[in-house]
């Protein structure tokens, strides 16, 4: 059969596995070439399959033009739907991901079921998804969990962690961890025990919480109705939802990384890279340290955002007075001693957590609302005043989407009764323009999820959620048309289908999907519980987030292996592997999960939760 011709070439190691073959037992042969979201869609919302054929990249001249009609057909094999597809832009090669395509619209059906979308002419199909209000409940509930599989100093016990990912407590030296600078000084010891690991590395850093924390609690705070009490972990069944019992985990290691003044340390963790597996035989020594104006200034945003949301529930009023003291002594801190810009030598592992003087002053801005919001004093709006035009998301000729999950903070401030007309109706104003500016550009993108060109770089899938989050807060926040709201409400859902496997990869950007409907999912990510010389090489917990295509690649073959420079010379959207292999490959640079790009990605998927 022809098409099945066209996919005789291998793809190159590393490379997302083709989906193709039988898949799902009496269903048609998949192809990866029928991309639809895996998981599915609401029932009142757009829906469109995109079916592709690539011209260039590893995949260049797979696949083949769709037949005149296509089905949607349910799991009976009946066909409920069926329309011609439509060439997008003319026929013409889209540039991110080098493929050529056409839309497939089934928004017209709406009953819940099971369904997939089929080529008669071809006699194949897509992935399966559903179509059902709720479909996306699960999805979010392993999304979060992900944070417990993150936690440290804690076992990983059943029945709160699944099988095969159970493990004993690991680095319990945290509870005694040193000043990096007096190492051998043990009245310098500190208990910095729990909260998460940052990334794939178990080292921990409080700069980086500026867009972990704050999407998770504005998450909540925009629709508590998604977050329940029942996902499984140790304090399910509190009472209270489960996001902020989690969010709660880090914020309790924080707390013993501020020291009495106020002042924060600017990271902990290992000082090289002599690991082992499990972590639980990681005996490494364990430090901190120095004390940093960034890592206090983003910590006081922290610590007040945080007051405000557990201030809400009876048992933890008394736990948000004391997030809120922390928070004016952060803050008094940073603003009565010199700023510090180099206190991260590198010295500890792996990332640099010092924050520039402009990083400081945005993260100022936002610290200040949600202090100005606890106490309603002029300091603080004064502090707004001054350094909300030097935010990215008005400093900017559009709403940026870099540090933009702190940045809700200036869409917070225009809620406050007593904020500035003028600083209220500027940050409005520009929102609008962007939202307009984003949706000029809504058809450049074969994949119905446009971002800037740059964006795909070391973390891209966090860009690609925050540019969803920013639809859904100019719907609410932007002075728009009714047709305007509609397509940038479909933006962000689009947006979110692009990581659902509405995608050049025909892949979930998500950990080991497989039990929630994904076809094809991420099954090698870079993670030191899950990492490549582990059992769990192939077969990580579910509901990570990876980094995504990045077209900035800089690993290089180990000795023996395969290359890894075919990666260098794809289109941006495809220059991604599914490998978690270590120096020289650096995997970590596509394939690592981040406590960050989790948290923008639960605030975007969240907003489309029931």
């Amino acid at each position: 059969m022809l098409a099945f011709a066209l996919l005789a070439a291998e793809y190159p190691t590393y490379a997302v596995p083709r989906l193709a073959g039988i898949t799902v037992p009496g269903l048609p042969p998949v192809t990866g070439r029928m991309q639809v979201d895996q998981f599915g869609y609401r029932p009142e919302e757009a829906k469109f399959a995109i079916i592709t054929q690539p011209v260039r990249g590893y995949n260049a001249g797979e696949g083949l033009p769709p037949s005149t009609t296509l089905e949607l057909r349910d799991f009976r094999g009946r066909t409920v739907h069926a329309g011609a597809p439509t060439a997008w832009n003319a026929g013409q090669v889209h540039e991110d991901s080098g493929d050529r395509g056409w839309w497939f619209d089934f928004s017209k059906v709406r009953k819940p079921g099971r369904y997939y979308v089929y080529d008669p002419g071809r006699n194949l199909r897509s992935p399966t998804f559903a179509i059902r209000g709720d479909v996306f409940a699960p999805i979010l509930r392993t999304a979060t969990r992900a944070f417990y599989y993150q936690r440290l100093q804690v076992p990983l016990a059943t029945p709160y962690a699944e099988k095969p990912w159970d493990e004993p407590a690991s680095l319990l030296q945290d509870r005694e961890a040193r000043y990096v600078n007096a190492k051998d000084d043990p009245t310098t010891a500190r208990d910095l025990s729990g909260g998460w690991m940052d990334a794939g590395d178990t080292n921990k850093y409080p700069p980086f919480n500026g867009d972990t924390l704050h999407p998770l609690l504005y998450a909540y705070r925009n629709n508590p109705r998604a977050f329940g009490d029942a996902n499984g972990i140790p304090e399910s069944g509190n009472g209270r939802p489960d996001l902020l019992d989690e969010v709660k985990v880090q914020l309790d290691w924080l707390v013993k990384m501020q020291e009495p003044d106020g002042g924060v340390w600017v990271k902990m963790g290992n000082i090289d890279y002599s690991g082992s597996f499990p972590l639980s035989t990681d005996k490494r020594p364990r430090y901190y340290g120095p004390k940093d104006s960034g890592a206090t200034i983003f910590t006081a945003a922290n610590f007040a955002h945080a007051a405000r949301v557990y201030a809400g529930f009876p048992a933890w009023r008394s736990y948000a007075a004391g997030l809120k003291e922390r928070a004016l002594k952060a803050w008094n801190h940073y603003k009565a001693n010199p700023r510090t810009f180099q206190s991260d030598t590198g010295e500890i592992k792996s990332g640099i957590a010092n924050k520039s003087a402009q990083d400081q002053d945005r993260m100022e801005a936002f610290a200040a609302v949600h202090l100005f919001a606890l106490t309603g004093e002029d300091r603080f709006h004064a502090a707004i005043k001054e350094k909300a035009p030097l935010t990215r998301q008005l400093g900017e000729g559009l709403w940026s989407p870099y540090e933009s999950g702190a940045g809700e903070a200036l869409l917070d401030y225009t809620d406050l009764p007593n904020a500035d007309p003028a600083l209220r109706a500027r940050i409005r104003q520009h929102l609008t323009q962007s939202a307009r500016a984003w949706l000029a550009r809504e058809s450049d993108d074969l994949y119905r999820a446009w971002m800037v060109p740059t964006s795909y770089h070391w973390g891209s899938n966090f860009v690609r959620a925050a540019y969803g989050i920013i639809a859904l807060q100019a719907v609410r926040y932007g002075d728009l048309t009714p047709e305007e709201l509609t397509r940038l409400r479909q933006r962000a859902a689009d947006l979110l289908h692009s990581f659902h496997g509405v995608n050049p990869l025909s892949a979930v950007m998500l950990s080991n999907m497989a039990r929630h409907g994904a076809e094809r999912s991420m099954m090698r990510i870079y993670h030191e519980r899950y990492n490549f010389f582990s059992p769990f090489a192939h077969n990580p917990a579910p509901g990570f987030v990876v980094g995504g295509p990045n077209q900035s690649f800089s690993g290089k073959a180990a000795e023996g292996k395969p290359s890894v420079e075919w990666i260098k010379t794809q289109p941006r959207a495809k220059a991604f592997a599914d490998m978690n292999n270590v120096w020289p490959e650096s995997s970590w640079e596509l394939s690592e999960p981040a406590i960050y790009y989790q948290s923008m990605y639960v605030r975007l998927l969240s907003a489309f939760a029931q």
